[in-house]
């Protein structure tokens, strides 16, 4: 018997939600819909430490949207969860009850550590990673999350806060530009050394798995500039190729010849450097991307018992 249930993912650049039907005999899930608002929470967090009065109005809208939606296509459970902007908030509690009390729909502001098992939970639903030792990367707007598994069970993982959005307002704070993107990754890359050291320095990963939409989209970026198939899987090379394809470009030209939207093009070098980053710590050479995310495991932990 199938479920109808939503997922929505209150992230640092955009408020995303999926509708899906679980077939709990398979168990089976076929995504009815998927819906994105570019409602950037980042920016106001990571520069002034609340999210703004304009940005609620535009989050209860979005909110308001997305409970409409629910009770059109007749989802039974719907779960919202908000990770780094959100968390790190000053005010995220009178963002919750105003959310709440204008929609119907409770949010659950969840760590690092519960941000990284619904992940993992999702892309176990999707990859066979039976004896495989395996790292996970999610690039979001505020965070990184970096997980080491074998098999299906989950072995270590932890946040960054190097989101991609959280990237860019640093640089903007410093007065730097996208050319000095590497004096913000050199911060980065001893915490995460650390973090790599411990859990793949004697037990060597078979391969990374990537999630988040950064990802997918550099996965199309490798068909569309570098005219190679297919874009579920991006070497170590290939990323280097499209970082130096994309460089050249000013924000305004990969919007219109790349035919990206405004709030990916001015994060995709931030997300392609930081994937670049970690890869090359964990010695790896080729990242599989399965297309699935937050959103994926939040419907899954719907509807199967916690691993």
């Amino acid at each position: 018997m199938s479920c109808r249930v939503s997922a929505i993912d209150i992230g640092s650049n955009a408020i995303r939600m999926m509708v899906a039907d679980i077939d709990d005999r398979s168990p089976t899930l076929h995504v009815v819909k998927r819906f994105r608002a570019a409602v950037r929470l980042g920016h106001d967090v990571f520069t002034t430490g609340v999210i703004t009065p304009t940005s609620l109005d535009f989050a209860k809208a979005t909110f308001h949207r997305y409970a409409e939606t629910n009770r059109e296509l007749n989802v039974l459970h719907c779960r919202a969860v908000a990770t780094s902007a959100c968390r790190e908030a000053k005010n995220r509690d009178h963002f919750v009850e105003e959310i709440l009390k204008s929609s119907g729909i409770k949010i659950e502001v969840i760590d690092g550590t519960e941000e990284g098992r619904l992940i993992h939970l999702a892309v176990r639903k999707e990859l066979d990673l039976d004896n495989k030792k395996t790292m996970l990367i999610d690039v979001g707007g505020g965070s990184v999350e970096v997980t080491f598994s074998k098999g299906d069970k989950m072995l270590a993982t932890r946040s960054f806060p190097m989101g991609t959005v959280r990237v860019l307002e640093n640089l903007t704070k410093r007065n730097l530009n996208e050319s000095h993107l590497n004096i913000i990754m050199g911060e980065f890359i001893t915490s995460l050394g650390e973090h790599i050291y411990k859990n793949c320095d004697h037990d060597p990963i078979d391969f990374a798995i990537g999630t988040g939409g950064n990802l997918e989209c550099l996965g199309k970026l490798k068909v569309q500039l570098l005219k190679r198939t297919p874009h579920t899987f991006l070497t170590l090379q290939e990323l280097g190729m499209i970082i130096e394809r994309l460089r050249p470009l000013k924000i305004k030209e990969r919007i219109e010849k790349l035919e990206l939207r405004p709030d990916r093009a001015d994060v995709i070098i931030p997300a392609a450097m930081l994937v670049q980053t970690i890869m090359r710590q964990a010695e790896t050479e080729k990242i599989l991307i399965p297309s699935v995310g937050l959103r994926d495991g939040l419907v899954w932990s719907m509807s199967a018992p916690r691993p």
